[in-house]
């Protein structure tokens, strides 16, 4: 192969990925909501948790980038599965500026809770601009 042709591949290929990569991050990955039930046997668990259900709900990146009424209407889905309890684990907001922070409390007013615990933590993202809020 040519030195020009092999040059030439290599940089529309790499624009090519670029783009796909691009587009997956942007109209799929975003949208892509998954439910597992998964059995989880665990050994010396007290006997008044054996069958009781844990969901975990993880960054939801509410902000500017998409129409977050998605996250809204996934949390409700969520509802139906009636867990036990439900983990929130990080990365509520895409934090750009203080009205994230107005969005999530939209968002969250059908936050779905586990019928006998509810618990959070913060995620990087969390934490304001540069992390420094």
């Amino acid at each position: 192969m040519q030195r020009r042709k092999f040059i030439k591949n290599s940089i529309l290929g790499g624009l090519g990925v670029g783009i796909l990569g691009g587009l997956y991050s942007w109209k799929i990955e975003p949208f892509w909501l998954d439910f597992n039930k998964v059995r989880m046997p665990l050994k010396n668990l007290p006997e008044n948790l054996i069958g009781k259900t844990l969901m975990q709900i993880s960054d939801l990146h509410v902000g500017n980038r998409f129409d977050y009424n998605f996250i809204t209407e996934s949390l409700i889905e969520a509802q139906s599965y009636n867990p036990d309890f439900v983990v929130y684990t990080g990365d509520f907001v895409s934090y750009e500026n203080y009205e994230q922070i107005e969005q999530l409390k939209t968002v969250m007013k059908n936050a779905t809770l586990g019928s006998i615990g509810t618990y959070a933590i913060l995620g990087n993202h969390d934490y304001g601009k540069n992390w420094a809020e």
